[in-house]
């Protein structure tokens, strides 16, 4: 059976610079690699190889079987969608929200007007936290374009670099601590620095970084391709206990105990894992990574209770950190057979591919409308 599924996304997002919309790019790919015709209420996403948009404008068009929003839609209209009196949402089909906020409080949190939705598809949430019913995990995923760019450069049999590359330019609070810890710790593959500079050589590669705000540069996918190790962990840390809105005065008062531990253990150069949780962790670099063949470092995703669709596996797929300091990750490095090393970057790939491909997500979504 054919479905048509039609996408609803701002084309200028009134709150922010981000008009690049990752998630809806990869569903549409993937319901179109599956043979489901997709459209959406404008056009989005130029794609100069096919000479055509790959959401196609069908505004009025409501004889569609599932609605898929994005977020920023949702936050950009939700004084109209939720009117009382107002039924934006036609109860016979299948309405999505696929929601990347990655902030402390999801824009669905607690607020029972998005019920409405049959799933809510999140990113950031927590294996320890008891969600509504129709609140499932999601992460970032490929697209094609990711996908395509990366094959131009990989090659199996390439010798790569014995180093571990990081190229942060945000220097979230955990990322900047850990990523001092690691700089003094790992010795056999010792942590490098690479920063890539653009520089297209045709228009098309131009037209997507620009379209991507600045998130496609084929320097950066070929550097992946050439190195073993690739840091890829984000996020910040806040102190516990784990709330998602934890600035209210009585949130505040049941955090201090973790403050004070938290600045105790700091001053002494102590570990201070167990005084904090981590949030806003998925990033686009580690599916890249992952994808790749180097082989990504990242927070242990089990350890800091983050939910996940398919949750890879530490030691498998990547190497996982727990703690933030002593994690011991130069020994576990260390004591790699260079055939380790290839398996698991051959694992990596295959498993990215296989859970997290744009059709993969596609059929993800459809399992759940069964």
């Amino acid at each position: 059976m054919v479905l048509k599924i039609k996408f609803f996304i701002t084309p200028m997002y009134p709150y922010g610079n981000d008009h690049y919309y990752h998630e809806m790019i990869a569903l549409a790919e993937g319901f179109n690699a599956l043979g489901h015709s997709v459209i959406g209420n404008c056009n989005y996403w130029w794609q100069p190889e096919t000479n055509s948009y790959l959401i196609t404008d069908a505004n009025e068009d409501t004889n569609f079987d599932i609605a898929i929003y994005d977020y920023r839609y949702v936050t950009s209209f939700a004084h109209l969608l939720f009117r009382k009196g107002f039924p934006n949402f036609d109860r016979t089909k299948k309405h999505i929200l696929v929601d990347r906020n990655d902030w402390l409080q999801p824009i669905w949190w607690k607020n029972k007007d998005y019920a409405i939705f049959d799933f809510i598809f999140a990113g950031n949430i927590y294996s320890n936290i008891t969600y509504a019913d129709n609140i499932k995990p999601w992460a970032i995923g490929l697209t094609n374009r990711i996908i395509n760019s990366i094959d131009k450069f990989y090659d199996v049999d390439l010798k790569r670099e014995n180093v571990a590359v990081c190229n942060f330019r945000v220097d979230h609070n955990m990322r900047g601590y850990l990523l001092n810890q690691l700089k003094g710790s790992l010795k056999k593959y010792p942590v490098v620095e690479k920063f890539t500079t653009p520089n297209f050589n045709n228009e098309i590669d131009t037209l997507y970084y620009k379209t991507s705000i600045k998130r496609h540069n084929p320097e950066f996918y070929k550097s992946l391709c050439e190195v073993k190790f690739f840091m890829a962990f984000g996020g910040y840390y806040e102190f516990k206990p784990t709330k998602y809105l934890p600035y209210k005065l009585l949130d505040k008062i049941l955090r201090k105990p973790a403050y004070w531990n938290y600045r105790r253990l700091k001053k002494k150069n102590h570990d201070f894992s167990n005084e904090i949780f981590i949030f806003q962790q998925d990033n686009f670099r580690f599916w890249e990574v992952l994808y790749s063949g180097s082989i990504a470092i990242n927070l242990n995703l089990e350890y800091w209770n983050f939910k996940l669709p398919v949750m890879p596996v530490s030691g498998e797929h990547y190497f996982g950190i727990g703690k933030l300091k002593d994690n011991q990750l130069e020994n576990v490095l260390a004591n790699l057979s260079d055939d380790e090393i290839t398996q698991i970057s051959l694992n990596a790939r295959h498993w990215v591919f296989e859970h997290y491909s744009p059709q993969a997500q596609a059929q993800r979504i459809l399992s759940f409308l069964k």
